[in-house]
């Protein structure tokens, strides 16, 4: 769902579809979305749990986004560039957000099939998603690669009303340079968060940060490819 932070011409691997493995092959990242050509990202999302007010952070993307601009997404997502073999997820974190967690820290909620096609684009995506609890202040985060203009935070009880059904929210957030609060809709987000597809995804996270803000392990996991 969520473009990488590289120019369309980064390369990337082909993955198979329905095995969830890599090939070895590689694609230009435009061909992959004209094409729906299967490849591999990576989600973050960050939960925080202030006055045992858990929430769940979300980015705002630029104005200047080809897809889906000025909307609230996922905390940290990005393409996975043909032959990386380093930490993909905490790479992201750090050229998005601008912090880089301890990677044990990091709880992995496995892997997710992903599929969108809107006008031109035909994206498959397979996408190795983690969470992550960090309370720190949200003016600590930074916006240096031009993505990425804020944080906000939407409490995961707001986030669960507004996943079942649209209505208003109040959220905080900050854009770099002030806190900022605001009422919001859907229409404020990436609307494939509300998407059919994404039912199944977004139930896991919000079953999984509900345990993990309770203290409790986490068991819920994404489905398996499979």
């Amino acid at each position: 769902m969520h473009n990488s932070t590289i120019s369309t011409n980064e390369i990337l691997e082909v993955w198979d579809w329905e095995m969830g493995l890599p090939t070895g092959e590689s694609v230009a990242r435009d061909v992959a979305h004209r094409d729906g050509i299967p490849h591999e990202a990576v989600h973050l999302w960050i939960l925080r749990n202030v006055h045992m007010q858990p929430e769940i952070l979300f980015q705002f993307r630029a104005p200047h986004k080809e897809n889906y601009p000025n909307c609230l997404d996922i905390t940290v997502g990005g393409h996975v560039p043909y032959g990386y073999c380093g930490n993909k997820v905490m790479k992201e974190t750090n050229e998005e957000v601008g912090i880089v967690p301890d990677e044990k820290d990091l709880t992995d909620l496995g892997w997710y099939r992903y599929e969108e096609q809107t006008g031109t684009l035909f994206q498959r995506e397979l996408q190795h998603v983690y969470l992550l609890r960090d309370d720190r202040d949200l003016f600590q985060y930074r916006f240096s690669d031009g993505e990425v203009t804020g944080i906000y935070a939407v409490g995961l009880g707001d986030l669960k009303r507004i996943l079942a059904a649209d209505t208003a929210i109040e959220v905080r957030g900050f854009n770099g340079r002030e806190p900022v609060r605001k009422s919001i809709t859907r229409a404020d987000f990436h609307p494939q968060l509300f998407h059919r597809s994404m039912e199944a995804y977004m139930r896991v996270i919000t079953g999984a940060a509900t345990e993990l803000a309770a203290g409790k392990p986490v068991t819920t996991r994404m489905p398996d490819l499979k």
